[in-house]
């Protein structure tokens, strides 16, 4: 009986800790902003883009084939972006550089980490 009457209230006291837990203020890095690339007849539109580490970047294909977003120094890549389909990628610190489709090398971008 006393199993049952303490397991509960533990597990609710952990969650309240946990909730009233989130950190914010000075110290804590703010949500980054989101940036969208679209991939729209075999180009991908905005392509260069200035960014900051905690930003995403995110790739939508709204062409009627597969696509990717692949760093040249292949460091990072998206892996096939089906149809209707879109990836994401958190920016991390030192992250600048060019990418393409692998599929359709000709397709290409830029990211950049900006200054401030």
């Amino acid at each position: 009986m006393f199993r049952r009457i303490l397991a509960p209230k533990l597990i609710v006291a952990a969650l309240a800790a946990t909730i009233a837990f989130h950190p914010s203020g000075p110290g804590f890095a703010a949500e980054g902003n989101r940036i969208v690339i679209a991939i729209q007849k075999f180009k991908f539109v905005a392509p260069d883009q200035k960014i900051k580490p905690g930003d995403t970047i995110v790739w939508v294909n709204k062409d009627f084939v597969p696509h990717t977003a692949t760093a040249k120094d292949r460091s990072w890549d998206s892996g096939s972006i089906a149809p209707n389909g879109q990836w994401e990628l958190v920016v991390s610190e030192g992250l600048s550089q060019a990418y393409f489709c692998i599929f359709h090398p000709s397709m290409t971008g830029r990211v950049d980490l900006r200054n401030n």
